[in-house]
């Protein structure tokens, strides 16, 4: 960093706003005589706050008003940085070639609707704002900055994304506290192997809505599922009380059906046992 050269900028700099910023942060980089000035794009548009197009736009302007002077373009490659040195005569004092006689570096205009970075002087007469087919590491870019506010370059817009996320219909299907999440994936999965494309979102919406009822009426949601697939049905019905004649029924906290079965077979083996 050489405070004699970002000095210099703050006093003699002839342009302002944006472009003077970048020049201080070209300074930032460079010796007392100006030289091994090589940061990457990417460097100056985080320092300047500006956008790829109106920094490497007022590079060429620098370059060609003789203030910055390019020692390597990298060989034109992309990643590859170039280096500059800032004009030694100007370091010491001396004017650049566009300001002899007063003259002053034109500013750079967005082309649209007239707002320029603010000069220190008016411009020079026939001074040229566009730079057709100038590149430095972007094919085609040339001095119209749409969009660019002079007086404002460390404001950067984001525009909204055309490609966010939007939710799907079955993502905006809310399930009831009551039904378990797995249990009606499962569900789901089922069905659209059994039905294909009729099972739609109104389908979906019927199958809540049956669950619901069994809900109510004390049934088990979660167990009319299992049922349905385990029988490969695609309704949903009350799964039916299992009566063992051995005790009460399952839905009235008696066994249910494993638990009958189990119970039937103690009960023949507990005869068997007897009868030997």
């Amino acid at each position: 960093m050489s405070v004699k050269v970002m000095t210099a900028v703050f006093e003699r700099y002839p342009v302002g706003g944006g472009e003077m910023i970048l020049a201080l942060a070209l300074a930032d980089h460079a010796d007392d005589d100006g030289c091994k000035v090589f940061p990457s794009i990417e460097h100056l548009m985080i320092k300047t706050r500006q956008s790829r197009r109106t920094v490497q736009y007022q590079l060429r302007r620098m370059e060609e008003s003789g203030w910055l002077i390019l020692v390597n373009s990298g060989h034109g490659g992309r990643g590859q940085s170039r280096e500059y040195r800032v004009n030694l005569d100007w370091i010491k004092g001396g004017d650049l070639p566009g300001q002899e006689n007063g003259a002053e570096i034109a500013p750079i205009s967005d082309g649209k609707n007239g707002a320029d970075f603010a000069p220190i002087n008016p411009p020079e007469k026939g001074a040229i704002h566009d730079i057709k087919g100038a590149s430095d590491d972007t094919k085609g870019a040339n001095g119209d900055m749409k969009g660019c506010n002079g007086l404002h370059p460390h404001i950067t817009t984001i525009e909204p994304s055309s490609n966010r996320h939007k939710p799907s219909k079955a993502e905006a299907l809310a399930l009831p506290d009551w039904l378990d999440s797995d249990s009606w994936s499962m569900w789901d999965e089922f069905r659209k192997e059994k039905s294909g494309k009729a099972w739609t979102e109104a389908a979906k919406r019927l199958s809540l809505r049956t669950l619901g009822k069994l809900h109510a009426a004390g049934q088990d949601p979660i167990a009319a599922i299992e049922q349905s697939i385990e029988r490969g049905w695609t309704g949903l019905f009350g799964v039916k009380e299992s009566n063992t004649g051995q005790g009460p029924s399952a839905q009235s906290g008696g066994l249910n059906r494993q638990e009958a079965l189990e119970s039937r077979n103690r009960e023949i083996a507990r005869l068997a046992a007897l009868e030997s």
